[in-house]
This record gives structure tokens, C-alpha cells and sequence, in this order.
């Protein structure tokens, strides 16, 4: 049996866990700028405000590119720190346990995060294991979550199909997009995740092409957004046709 010494280490981060638990809030009080470099020089990034962000719908934020998206995730996953500025259910970050973080909050952008696709995805693992993360029998089944993400065909037809180790090369960077959103998919269906931040979707899209990919990402996160909160960071200079 646990020591009282040791349940009462471990209270705090059950605790968070609960708070993350029933429905999700997160909120940017008000605007801020966030220093990159010197801090007279910067580089600095500008978070803009954002107002009750829940789950139940889509939630999106408009930010120009290379304005501080890839901090915005980092700030969140407590990589960086910037006190007092994000809320999740009325807290802020910094008042949860870092293990509450790394399990709640799943990250999908462009840049290498923990959760993202570097050049060589996976550190040398098959696609299969990207996405089920090496844990393909505690949840949902690879190929629906491929289906979902509509990666399911075109993963099927790489050379080596789902044991893939340099899928990320023979797919455009949207695709390669995807099968992190697969990837997302699956951890969701493991039921610890609670916040689903993703970071310009439609980046490198054809403009030709925008409207048709965004209903892909639009279609595949309808059975998600009651279960996490959803934030897109629309990065187009038009968010309105995520809310149709």
C-alpha cells in the first residue's frame, strides 16, 4: 500500500486530471506579445485574445503566419512559460501538474514538437507505429483511424503500405498532415486527451485545393468535438468557412 507521504505527492496530479475531466474551457483573457530573443529586439511573438474556446464545436482562432503559433503550442505544453496568460477551465496553465499537460493536450503542426511529424517521421517506426504510437492493441483499430483521416488509400498504395518508414516522402506535406491528425485520432480514442490544438491545416495547400481540404479536416473532426476541445489556428486570412 502507498504511504500517506507518497498519496499525498500523488493527489495534486489526479486532481488536475479531474479538473480536465468533465467539459472543457480554455480562454485567452486578453492579447499579449511574447519575447522570442532580447527584449529589446525580440523576435516576439503576438498571441491574440481569445474568448471561451469549449467543446461541442469548433473552436478557431485567425493568426498570421510567423506570428507565434508554434509558441502558442509550446506555451500550452508548458514548454515555455508565460504566467497568468492561458486558462483551461478557469485556471491557468501553469497551475497544472506537467504530467496533466503531456496527457491532456495533443498538438498537431507543422513545426518538430513532441507530437509532430519531423522529416523522418517516427525516429525510423513504421507509419503503423506513428500512429498507434507502438500501442495498437489499447485502441481503435489503425485502419478506421486512417479512414477517418481519409489517409486510408493512399496509405494503403506507399511501397510497404502501413510498415512504411519514409511515408512523410512520398506524401505531400497536407497528407503528412494527416496522418498526424491519425495519429490524434487514435490517442483521443485512448480517453486521456482533452484539448485538440491544430495549427494551420490548409498550409501548403493549392488555393485550388483549400475548400476541398478543409472539409476533409472539417468531416474527421465532427465525431471529435464532443469528446475534446478543438482549436484550429487558421493561419488563411479567412477563418469563417470553418464555422459553416
Amino acid at each position: 500500500m502507498l504511504s500517506r507521504a507518497l498519496l499525498r505527492m500523488a493527489a495534486p496530479r489526479f486532481d488536475g486530471i479531474n479538473k480536465l475531466s468533465a467539459e472543457i474551457c480554455m480562454e485567452i483573457p486578453q492579447g499579449f506579445s511574447y519575447c522570442l530573443g532580447s527584449a529589446q529586439f525580440g523576435p516576439f511573438a503576438k498571441i491574440p485574445a481569445l474568448t471561451s474556446a469549449t467543446t461541442g464545436k469548433l473552436n478557431v482562432m485567425s493568426m498570421p503566419r510567423s506570428s507565434g503559433a508554434t509558441t502558442l503550442a509550446k506555451l500550452l505544453l508548458r514548454m515555455l512559460d508565460a504566467p497568468a496568460k492561458i486558462k483551461l477551465n478557469g485556471e491557468f496553465v501553469e497551475h497544472y501538474e506537467l504530467e496533466t499537460i503531456n496527457f491532456s493536450i495533443h498538438i498537431i503542426d507543422h513545426a518538430p514538437l513532441p507530437c509532430s511529424v519531423a522529416r523522418t517521421p517516427g525516429q525510423g517506426s513504421t507509419l503503423a507505429e506513428y500512429v498507434q504510437m507502438g500501442l495498437e492493441d489499447m485502441g481503435m483499430p489503425l485502419q478506421p483511424c486512417l479512414e477517418q483521416a481519409q489517409m486510408w488509400s493512399k496509405v494503403v498504395n506507399l511501397p510497404n503500405g502501413v510498415e512504411s518508414t519514409d511515408w512523410a516522402s512520398n506524401m505531400s506535406k497536407p497528407e503528412a498532415l494527416r496522418i498526424q491528425l491519425a495519429q490524434a485520432i487514435f490517442r483521443i480514442s485512448l480517453g486521456a486527451v482533452r484539448v485538440l490544438l491544430i495549427i494551420d491545416p490548409l498550409r501548403n495547400c493549392n488555393p485550388s485545393e483549400m475548400d476541398s481540404v478543409r472539409k476533409v479536416w472539417m468531416k474527421a473532426l465532427e465525431p471529435l468535438k464532443q469528446r475534446v476541445l478543438v482549436l484550429i489556428v487558421d493561419q488563411t486570412g479567412d477563418a469563417k468557412p470553418w464555422a459553416l
